[in-house]
Formats: structure tokens, sequence, C-alpha cells
């Protein structure tokens, strides 16, 4: 009788231990495939090119790709991830100068790490993708620009983008993206494109931030055709052209970056031609904490329309006018900390 009772008494503990083990069970199948054992695939080692591992990888996949030279044009359609195993040893060489080296079209969640991309009408070019990271990676000498984003959004980080090829090349340029994400141009080298070094039309908010750009003809960063930017933290030197140039009814904060040094193009005639920063053509940027020294023409001009808000920066050595204003409107503005 006694044992009986503790047997009634024994039974619910083991019923309540049971279904919480049995809705862990349950949790656990229903977690998202993400989350489960990451492939990864090497090349040379599984595939004998990046395009087969490409073609064979699972959703959000790793393709590890050994040091070495690759003649290869890929288009990536799905999540994953393509990582030089040794940063900057792993070269990519275009096959043509009329396709992309590198093709994000149509997906999410790639990343692209490491690599050195040489040629090409793109070197990296996405399109209708997002949550994409450029990273670690140095382009060379492409026919239209290094790194292009059109309907899309990306985070393009601490790369090398070099020698976009005369006459149209750009470093970096993001387009009609007004309807996606934030974009994020951060902490890169933009050095000797032909055309621009960061070049934004038709965007949504476009964070510019902390960039070196040096020795790029026209444009250093331009912000243009209805873009919407921080343009903060970068330094712009030896632009032939325009340092920052916002531009076309577009809405900037632009603080905190040093333009020195910049140069008039001789064969241009444009009043624009060798001025530090630009705001033009109905445009709005509120502008503090700048440095601007060296410009060959205007230290900064404000033009056509267009309003400029101005806090404590800092215009020397010009050789025209430290501050040129045709029949805009200049006014005192606030810190770079003020939500604009």
């Amino acid at each position: 009788m006694i044992c009986g009772i503790f047997d009634a008494l024994a039974r619910p503990n083991r019923i309540a231990f049971a279904f919480p083990l049995f809705a862990l069970i349950l949790l656990l199948a229903q977690l998202p495939s993400t989350l489960a054992m990451v492939v990864t695939l090497r090349v040379p080692g599984d595939y004998d090119s990046i395009a087969a591992a490409i073609a064979d990888a699972p959703d959000h996949a790793v393709i590890e790709i050994t040091a070495g030279a690759y003649r290869e044009a890929l288009v990536i359609g799905r999540p994953l991830t393509l990582r030089a195993v040794e940063r900057a040893q792993v070269t990519l060489v275009a096959p043509s100068d009329n396709t992309p080296v590198v093709a994000i079209r149509d997906t999410d969640s790639v990343s692209i790490e490491g690599l050195t991309i040489v040629g090409g009408e793109y070197g990296i070019f996405v399109t209708n993708s997002q949550a994409i990271k450029i990273e670690d990676n140095t382009v060379l000498d492409s026919r239209l620009a290094g790194i292009k984003v059109r309907l899309g959004a990306a985070d393009i980080l601490n790369n090398s983008v070099i020698n976009a090829q005369a006459p149209y090349g750009f470093g970096i340029h993001v387009t009609n993206t007004m309807q996606w994400p934030e974009s994020h141009v951060t902490g890169n080298i933009v050095f000797g494109n032909a055309h621009g070094g960061i070049y934004t039309n038709m965007t949504s908010m476009i964070h510019i931030n902390d960039n070196i750009v040096r020795q790029n003809g026209e444009y250093g960063i331009a912000v243009t055709e209805m873009s919407h930017a921080d343009v903060l933290g970068n330094t712009v030197t030896g632009t032939t052209g325009i340092g920052i140039n916002v531009l076309d009814m577009s809405i900037a904060l632009v603080c905190d970056n040093v333009v020195i040094d910049t140069l008039s193009d001789i064969d241009s005639q444009s009043i624009r031609n060798g001025t530090g920063i630009t705001v033009d053509y109905h445009s709005e940027a509120f502008l503090s904490g700048n440095t601007i020294a060296g410009s060959e023409l205007n230290g900064l001009s404000v033009l056509f329309g267009s309003f400029a808000y101005l806090h404590e920066n800092q215009i020397s050595d010009s050789m025209d006018q430290a501050v040129y204003v045709d029949a805009s409107v200049v006014e005192e503005g606030t810190g770079c900390e003020t939500d604009h």
C-alpha cells in the first residue's frame, strides 16, 4: 500500500520533467537553418574554380579561397561568403572588360572578404540585393567603377579602390537606392580614380565616413541627384575638380572632414573647378568642423539656390575666395552633434 502511494506521488513528477524536455526538442527542431552548421567549401581543395564552388554551394556557405591567381567572372545569387584564406594573396583577374569580375544579383546576406580584384567593367557589382558586406578587398583598374551598388544596400568597409580607368571610372558608385535600406562607405582608401572617388546619386541615407580619398579626378566625394548623406571624418586630398560636392537637390551633413589641395582642371572652365567644398543647385548642407586648405579656386562655394549652414569651419590658403556665395543662402549653423 505504502509503495503504491509513493509510485502515485512520483508519476506526476516524471510527467512534469518529460513535458519541458519534449518542448525543448520541438524548439530545437524549429531553429532557423542559418543556425545550423555552416558548410565550408575550399578552392582549389574541393573545387578547381571559384565559379564551380559557387554553383554547388548551399545557402550561407563559406567559400575559402587559397592564395593564387584566378581568371574568372563570378555571379552570386544566393547568401554566401567568399573569403580569401590569406588576405591580399588571392587575385581575381577579369576575363573581359565588359563584365563585372564579381556580380551579386537578386539576393541578400553576401560577404566578399580579402580579395584582390583586377579589371572588369566593375570590380564588384551589386544589384537588387541587400545586407551585402564588401570588406578588406583591393579593387584595381576597373573600367567603369571599382565597386558599384545599384538598386540595393551594402556596407563597403576598409577596402582599397584604386585607378578606375579614364574617362568614366569611379572608385565607389552608389546609385538608385531610394527604396532600399541605408548603405555605409567607411574606412576605405580611394585613390587615383579617373572620374571620381566616392559618388552617389539618387540614394536613400548613405553614411560616407572616415575614408581616405586621394588624387581622384573631378570629384573626391560627390552627393548628387536628391541623395541624402552623412559625410563625416573623411580626408580628401589632391582632387582635380571639387573635393566634396553636394549637388542637385541633395541634403548632406558634412562634418569634421579635411579637404586639402583641390586642383583646377586646366581643360575645364567651370566656376566650380578647384573648389574644396561646393553646395550646388538647390541643395542643403550643414557644414561643421571642416578644415579646407589650399584650394586653387574657392575654399567653399554655395551656388544656384542652395542653403548652407556653417559652424566652426577652418578655411585657409584659397587662391580666390574663402567662401563664395551667389544668390544662395548662408547662415550660422550648429555642430555635428545636433540631430538635423
